[in-house]
């Protein structure tokens, strides 16, 4: 027969450490992001909703600027502006969703890393603006979207800078 064995007990239970909230201005920054994700996604949509105006107008674009080019070579170079300036911009958004995710749960190495994508971010939007842009006067989506969400996003990177979050940022569970 086996001796009994000892009861393991312990009249005092292991700490449970709070999860700390977040500051009001990290989530001001946290919401600015999320704006800034929702008029990037709308650009998006809408210029993939109106592609075959702005396939045609950047293929009369590319045949007004040379006139000896074959329709289909201007038809090709039409759909790499295209896709690539819409490319760009998605990647971006992905990105920064990502990156913005990781800041708002206590990283504070991802405000640099989106300094650094809001630099690409705005190559981006240069893109569709000079590629999904018009010279007409008035309201174009797309275009108008894609600055609205590049100046979201700044504000809100800028925000994200502020001493506050920092202080807080510094004071986040690294384990997390």
């Amino acid at each position: 027969m086996r001796p009994p064995r000892p009861e393991m007990s312990n009249a005092v239970p292991p700490p449970v450490t709070a999860e700390r909230q977040p500051p009001p201005l990290l989530r001001l920054a946290g919401g600015l992001w999320l704006a800034s994700l929702a008029a990037g996604v709308a650009a998006l949509v809408i210029a993939f909703l109106d592609r075959e105006t702005f396939l045609t107008n950047l293929q009369d674009t590319a045949l007004s600027l040379e006139s000896g080019v074959a329709t289909e070579d201007a038809e090709m170079v039409a759909t790499i502006a295209f896709w690539g300036s819409l490319g760009a911009l998605a990647v971006v958004l992905l990105v920064t969703g990502l990156l913005g995710r990781t800041l708002l749960r206590g990283r504070g190495w991802a405000r640099w890393v989106l300094l650094a994508v809001l630099v690409l971010d705005a190559g981006a939007v240069l893109l569709v603006q000079a590629f999904l842009g018009t010279d007409a006067a008035g309201f174009q989506p797309v275009p108008h979207l894609a600055m609205a969400h590049l100046v979201l996003a700044a504000v809100a990177l800028v925000v994200a800078l502020l001493p506050q979050v920092s202080r807080w940022l510094r004071g986040a569970d690294p384990r997390r």
